[in-house]
């Protein structure tokens, strides 16, 4: 072969190397920029999971304190209804207050709630709005008979004499007549007792109708006057089913919440 022709055609092989290597490098260079693009998008992927979990952990638990702070109060707020004196109404109002700021809690944890925990969110709903119910129903008339029977405790004349009428009363077998239901006109048997509650001056106005409520002597009354003595015990039994729904709580949402651990 020509030595010139071969001198060129080695001249133009190696011409074709360095393109062809430069086509590979910048192949390989090329699919490594992927790469390494693929690779800073999965990073930033799995960070901003990872961001998203733990905003999620925190609303949860954020919701969680917040139910359990606001169920507490709840409660205890109920519990001074049948603790307060003849004139409740600061205590009604604040009651109602801190349920409304427990509904508001108690939505919010519905709507953060993990799948695993809100069984124990609805049982500790059903427990503090039954307890305020039965307080608002039964405390005022509680409070009615407790200064009834404290003041004959105390000796009070006039309390003692009111007591032994409205006994008196269930004993003839008056018939039924509740003031606070618009009953019309007591009827003569009532005379009695109505005076003599209206003579007990640490009795308010309402607290004398609440009594006359539960005065007659037909079985229902018996037993509507026997869960308003017993009030506080029914208020006991409700604030032990509270501590249950309370610590159920407590135990789903830090399993759930992995905070259960060391």
């Amino acid at each position: 072969m020509d030595t010139q022709i071969t001198v060129a055609l080695i001249g133009a092989a190696g011409v074709g190397g360095t393109i062809a290597g430069a086509i590979v490098g910048a192949r390989i260079q090329a699919n490594g920029g992927h790469a390494q693009a693929q690779a800073a998008r999965d990073a930033a992927e799995t960070a901003a999971q990872a961001v998203r979990r733990q905003a999620l952990h925190d609303l949860r638990w954020t919701t969680m304190t917040a139910l359990l702070r606001a169920a507490g109060e709840s409660m205890e707020a109920t519990g001074r209804l049948y603790l307060a004196g003849t004139d409740a109404h600061a205590e009604r109002a604040e009651a109602e207050r801190v349920l409304h700021g427990f509904r508001l809690a108690y939505a919010e944890a519905e709507l953060a709630a993990a799948p695993g925990i809100r069984e124990e969110i609805a049982a500790v709903g059903q427990v503090v709005r039954t307890a305020h119910y039965l307080a608002r129903m039964r405390a005022p008339a509680e409070r009615a008979w407790r200064v009834l029977d404290d003041l004959c405790r105390e000796g009070d004349p006039a309390a003692v004499h009111a007591k032994g009428a409205l006994a008196r009363l269930r004993a003839a077998g008056a018939p039924l007549w509740n003031p606070s239901v618009g009953g019309g006109d007591p009827p003569p048997e009532y005379d009695e007792v109505i005076a003599a509650l209206n003579a007990v001056p640490q009795l308010e106005r309402g607290q004398v109708r609440l009594l006359l409520g539960v005065a007659a002597v037909p079985l229902e009354y018996e037993r509507r006057r026997e869960n308003v003595v017993n009030a506080r015990r029914d208020w006991a039994e409700q604030n032990y089913r509270y501590q249950e729904a309370r610590q159920g709580l407590i135990g789903a949402a830090r399993r759930v919440l992995g905070t259960d651990g060391p």
